[in-house]
């Protein structure tokens, strides 16, 4: 991947840092749910009823498949949050860090130069100097390998 389709990545995990946030909650809610499939019938069945099918109380494979899948996204968001929250600590700069903040938030180009007072290419050129950081990190540790040997492991 280039540099450039890498900071696409990263511009867009970071545009969606709060999205990320809430569905590591829902998948969460969703996989950690106990389901009880009602209890035994205590009296006994009769005609009909008696020799008719019935459904299996376990899970079925289809079921399964689904929580594979929701288990591996659950972990590729998880991996993006945390890479995310790590890169805060490669800031030197104050700027960078409120910068930062403020679209991790989802805050626009106008609203950040709005709240530190400054021209929207300030905001830009600070932006695209946190894109390069975390671009530089991404190579550095092959995040990308990781994301990719995440959707195979579960």
């Amino acid at each position: 991947m280039t540099d450039q389709m890498i900071a696409w990545q990263v511009e867009e995990w970071i545009r969606d840092y709060e999205f990320i946030l809430r569905e590591i909650d829902r998948l969460t809610t969703l996989l950690n749910r106990i389901e009880f499939a009602g209890g035994q019938k205590l009296t006994a069945t009769y005609g009909d009823e008696a020799a008719m099918p019935k459904g299996s109380a376990g899970i079925s494979q289809a079921e399964l498949r689904h929580l594979d899948r929701r288990e591996k996204r659950l972990l590729k968001y998880e991996a993006i949050a945390n890479f995310l929250n790590k890169a805060v600590d490669q800031m030197q700069e104050e700027r960078h860090l409120i910068v930062y903040d403020c679209m991790m938030t989802g805050m626009s180009y106008t609203a950040i130069s709005d709240h530190l007072e400054c021209s929207r290419d300030t905001i830009r050129k600070i932006k695209t100097e946190i894109i390069g950081n975390i671009v530089k990190e991404v190579k550095k540790v092959n995040f990308l390998q990781h994301l990719k040997s995440l959707k195979t492991a579960v």
